[in-house]
């Protein structure tokens, strides 16, 4: 603060409403060479990341988005009295712009000399030297400005997931995929298995809820008449925080019409060699000290399969939810009530004992229907859906998609099934969509559709342990009170 005020003391502006650059810094070390031998005169702006002074001569490193370099001041180029201005106000920190020509020291340093300099921004708070101590990843991600300061591969992690973004919406584009906006804000919740968040709306005086995933919209879009949609979608579910979990997420959900799960599935095996290849990681993924391999094909297995592989038991010998339960509880399954719906059921202990063992990927196909209100059923065995999910690298769930349920009697008897089960306690059953109903009754071609979860993607492609790391902002408790701080603001 006293340098601030020695600067405003000077007449300098410490926050000034323009900056001015010629170059960004990566672009200057490029050129450096044609540059320097020209002579010309450029300017560069950016953050003071450290400062050395060596009597009539310092020595800064200047940052921006892009790249870091050298920039000299001498006494002797800008005068005296600019020269102990600069140390009378400046610390590291501080953002500078810089405007000189370039040359390369005794140790052949790529260096700008400086004859001009502007302060663009004075800092308050000192830049943290080194991240001692501060190594817990929820501190980390509570200050995220300090973490891309400190480290700069997590700043590289959230430049890959831009990337990564980019990559997924060209890949659907360019197979004639139509990207849309569904509403976030909805009368009632639909269109994925979870509890959602509630809102009110004071002008209408209604209540509303975060949608958990955008399907019913998406779909009411194929009955209208189009046959590719998708959305990068931001959805909210009121449940647990932990390593793989988010209250708020992104996703992506795109719906075909006239495909089925078998052309999701080979759509698939375009998509990650794809991606991967695009952002140069290679098809062999780390994943912790293992790996997976995401060379196609990838094998098909029905959970049934995998229950009866790593649980040992087959879930079609128990003929109701009730000797199930018995046995999950015998099993040690946890997180399971006996109101639960046999899905349910089969869905924890699939969890607990055959999704953690899952490396490379594979596709688990034929989900009991209990677990899939809006998938169609198979026509062989109406106790299974036509649904498939990419599951790899210690039991990441990957993508969920399977062959869209357009049959709007049987949606209705679903719906009204899991009605009961919310009647019952299931706070994450779905709820009976009247509207929905109708559009399906108005005809929705058959389809097929996904959702894919771009935080859990990209968690795995950088090998993070923690989806807080991938998220730029996660959502935390905080560490005050609200009001507390705000009696603070009073005070």
């Amino acid at each position: 603060r006293a340098r601030l005020d020695k600067a405003r003391e000077l007449g300098v502006d410490p926050y000034p409403i323009q900056a001015n650059r010629t170059h960004t810094i990566d672009r200057v070390l490029d050129l450096f060479d044609n540059l320097a031998k020209a002579g010309e005169i450029l300017t560069i702006v950016g953050r003071i990341r450290g400062l050395r002074k060596h009597g009539g001569l310092t020595f800064l490193q200047v940052e921006d988005e892009h790249a870091k370099m050298q920039v000299a001041l001498k006494k002797d180029e800008i005068g005296q009295e600019l020269y102990e201005q600069f140390h009378e106000i400046f610390d590291v920190g501080d953002f500078i712009q810089c405007e000189g020509t370039l040359f390369r020291t005794k140790t052949d340093e790529q260096t700008l000399m400086v004859t001009k300099y502007r302060m663009l921004t004075k800092a308050l708070l000192p830049l943290p030297e080194k991240w001692h101590g501060l190594t817990d990843v929820e501190t980390r991600s509570r200050k995220r400005y300090l973490d891309l300061l400190a480290n700069p591969s997590v700043r590289h992690t959230f430049v890959l997931r831009s990337k990564l973004v980019q990559l997924i919406r060209q890949f659907f584009t360019d197979r004639d995929f139509m990207e849309v906006e569904t509403p976030i804000l909805q009368h009632q919740p639909g269109g994925a298995t979870a509890k959602p968040f509630k809102t009110h709306h004071n002008a209408l005086d209604m209540d509303l809820y975060l949608r958990v995933a955008p399907e019913l919209f998406l779909k009411r879009l194929l009955v209208g008449g189009y046959e590719r949609v998708f959305e990068i979608a931001r959805c909210f579910r009121n449940e647990g925080i932990d390593h793989d979990h988010n209250p708020e997420f992104t996703q992506i959900e795109f719906y075909w019409a006239y495909a089925n799960r078998e052309d999701l599935m080979q759509l698939y095996e375009e998509f990650f060699p794809y991606i991967l290849g695009e952002l140069g990681l290679g098809l062999k993924i780390p994943v912790g000290d293992q790996e997976a391999d995401f060379t196609p094909p990838y094998p098909r297995i029905t959970m049934r399969e995998l229950i009866k592989k790593y649980a040992k038991i087959d879930i079609e010998k128990f003929k109701d939810a009730q000797s199930l339960h018995k046995k999950a509880v015998k099993l040690g399954v946890e997180d399971i009530k006996p109101t639960d719906g046999k899905g349910k059921l089969i869905d924890e202990i699939y969890k607990t004992f055959a999704r953690p063992k899952i490396m490379d990927p594979i596709f688990v196909i034929d989900h009991p229907v209990e677990l899939s209100p809006l998938s169609k059923r198979k026509d062989d065995d109406p106790r299974y859906v036509d649904r498939m999910q990419l599951v790899c690298a210690g039991g990441n769930e990957m993508v969920n998609g399977w062959s869209e349920l357009n049959d709007p009697i049987d949606q209705e008897e679903r719906f009204r099934e899991q009605e009961g089960l919310r009647s019952a306690g299931d706070e994450e059953a779905q709820r009976y969509d009247e509207d929905f109903i109708e559009a399906l009754k108005t005809g929705m071609p058959p389809c097929a559709g996904v959702g894919m979860g771009i935080d859990r993607l990209i968690k795995t492609l950088t090998n993070s342990p923690n989806l807080k790391e991938v998220i730029l902002f996660p959502t935390l408790r905080p560490e005050k009170p609200a009001n507390e701080s705000a009696d603070e603001v009073k005070e």
